[in-house]
């Protein structure tokens, strides 16, 4: 008789290991509480899905673990762009930054869920284990008020992230909540990857504004945090890259005060900025001083900083303006915000949070119930934007099904 393995969840992670678990003889069950699988995928790299990356390195990872490595070595970025290419998909490299070849997210999906229909399973969407319990090896599971028998269970529920709040399942049937019940204790989950809301109210006059620059992280007047890249202006604050790649830190305890610094000219030193200051004072002599800031900056950008620094911008530029002028470019290498908290999980991307790496073994199965798997979002690790995140739900995915299937040990 072939082993039984429910998988909880038709996500990323759980796709992987429907696929592995089924390609390796076990009679798998799905059960999915959207009405389509892979829900999240579709939303990954605006659509177009960043599947992983070639540019791996283990210090884009956040956990509990000490040494990650252990399961990216069983199944690593090379694996995943092998395995899709069996599948059919064509994977291009964007500097690195591997997507599908259509640009289109449904198609990493899509290879995974038409395999899976080569095989005898059962899928059952739009529903929700009622429960989960222990009962000799295996476990007896309550779905539509009926018991079954599984001898091994995966959980791939996936985290919190991009789901309304009025859109979750009941908080006592959430995967979090099933792997608690089943012994696990759950680091609190959190938001990451997402924007930052700040206090200002002059946000609704410049958004929309997209700007390479340096984005710093401040804490008690130290630097915690810093990124490079495109930020993003939103009428509640700040979007972009650089904002996401931060926005775990705030949100792990957003009752500090936290502020940040933007530097809105990154590819000019400070020496080399003082020197475009002193000769722009000196040339626009006689001119307006909205003239003085054309060219200089974004327009939007330059209005407020006129605006900030008590300016007018039609007034004509003599000596008598040099220290309002010198005061308000300065604004242009050093722009401060002070931050109200993060966007929420439906604005998130991922979580940080949820199981501990340190209660499963190498085979992602728990080390305090045993033939329980945890795979994915449910564990307690989360990464940098670049397809890192999806590269850990396809190692671990791939892990738990194997492993499931009673092929690894």
């Amino acid at each position: 008789m072939n082993n039984s393995v429910l998988i909880v969840g038709l996500g990323a992670s759980g796709l992987m290991a429907a696929l592995t678990a089924a390609k390796n003889g076990a009679k798998v069950t799905i059960i999915e509480k959207n009405d389509i699988p892979g829900k999240k995928i579709l939303a990954t790299g605006n659509g177009k899905c960043n599947l992983a990356n070639l540019d791996f390195r283990l210090d884009c990872y956040y956990s509990d673990c000490e040494d990650l490595n252990l399961f990216f070595k069983q199944f690593d970025v090379q694996d995943t762009i092998e395995t899709f290419e069996e599948l059919g998909l064509i994977i291009k490299n964007v500097n690195g930054y591997l997507y599908p070849v259509t640009n289109q997210a449904t198609s990493v999906r899509d290879v995974l869920f038409n395999r899976l229909n080569q095989y005898d399973i059962n899928v059952m969407f739009s529903k929700v284990p009622q429960s989960i319990t222990k009962e000799n090896n295996g476990f007896n599971v309550v779905i539509d008020n009926n018991k079954h028998y599984f001898d091994k269970v995966i959980l791939a529920c996936g985290s919190y992230a991009g789901i309304r709040k009025c859109d979750r399942v009941d908080s006592s049937i959430d995967g979090y909540s099933l792997a608690y019940h089943l012994g696990h204790s759950i680091i609190p989950v959190k938001p990451a990857l997402t924007q930052i809301v700040c206090n200002e109210n002059f946000f609704k006059d410049i958004a929309g504004v997209r700007i390479d620059a340096i984005v710093k992280l401040v804490l008690d007047n130290s630097y915690i945090a810093e990124e490079y890249g495109e930020l993003q202006i939103t009428d509640y604050g700040l979007s972009g890259i650089p904002i996401f790649q931060m926005s775990r830190i705030v949100a792990a305890d957003n009752k500090r005060k936290y502020s940040i610094e933007i530097d809105f000219m990154p590819g000019v030193s400070e020496e080399e900025f003082a020197q475009i200051c002193e000769s722009r004072i000196i040339r626009f002599q006689g001119t307006t001083v909205s003239d003085f800031f054309t060219g200089l900056i974004n327009t939007k950008l330059a209005e407020l900083i006129v605006k900030l620094s008590k300016l007018d911008k039609n007034q004509i530029i003599d000596e008598t303006l040099t220290d309002q002028l010198i005061s308000a470019l300065a604004l242009i290498k050093c722009f401060n915000v002070t931050v109200k908290n993060t966007k929420s999980f439906e604005n998130a991307q991922c979580c940080s949070g949820g199981v501990p790496v340190s209660e499963i073994d190498m085979t992602c199965m728990s080390q305090v119930c045993p033939n329980l798997f945890l795979c994915g979002e449910m564990l307690n690790v989360d990464a940098k934007c670049g397809g890192y995140n999806l590269q850990w739900a396809w190692t671990t995915g791939y892990i738990a099904g194997k492993s499931a299937a009673g092929v690894m040990k």
